[in-house]
């Protein structure tokens, strides 16, 4: 029982990416065709915290408060973050950490998720830009003159 601890069923995980795959598309969708959007979304897109970075501050965050613990109350206790830390270093090699359905859950991406955003925003900004009429529109002539059309 206790490996089961945290998993989720495989439809619901399935569920789960579904659920931030429509997120994503959505955000597309709203950004399509128009240049400010694109770059206010890129802008979030460097502020927002993958899963990956997540997990390994809340690692880091147990293991300093239980050392810290274990130091001013009592010594025994450092064995716990380093058990826990050592758990979550087995799990990790596996593939899974027990905090992860949680957090994907409430909406946290894995930082290929928001790559894969990125990637598309910019495609999105640069058809933007090469569509005729559009302000980031330049079209030159073959020997450099700025071809400008009425």
């Amino acid at each position: 029982m206790a490996a089961r601890i945290g998993r989720l069923p495989p439809d619901t995980l399935r569920a789960v990416d579904r659920r931030i795959e429509e997120a994503t598309g959505a955000q597309l969708r709203r950004c399509a065709g128009n240049r400010r959007r694109i770059d206010r979304r890129l802008r979030e897109l460097d502020e927002e915290v993958d899963l990956e970075s997540l997990l390994d501050r809340n690692a880091s965050v147990v293991d300093s408060l239980g050392v810290l613990v274990g130091v001013l109350v009592n010594r025994r206790l450092p064995s716990v973050p380093v058990s826990w830390t050592a758990s979550l270093v087995q799990l990790a090699a596996r593939g899974w950490s027990p905090l992860e359905p949680l957090l994907r859950r409430m909406g946290i991406r894995t930082s290929r998720e928001i790559e894969i955003e990125r990637v598309a925003l910019g495609i999105l900004r640069d058809d933007v830009e090469r569509r005729p009429g559009s302000l980031g529109s330049r079209r030159f002539s073959d020997n450099g003159v700025r071809v400008v059309r009425h």
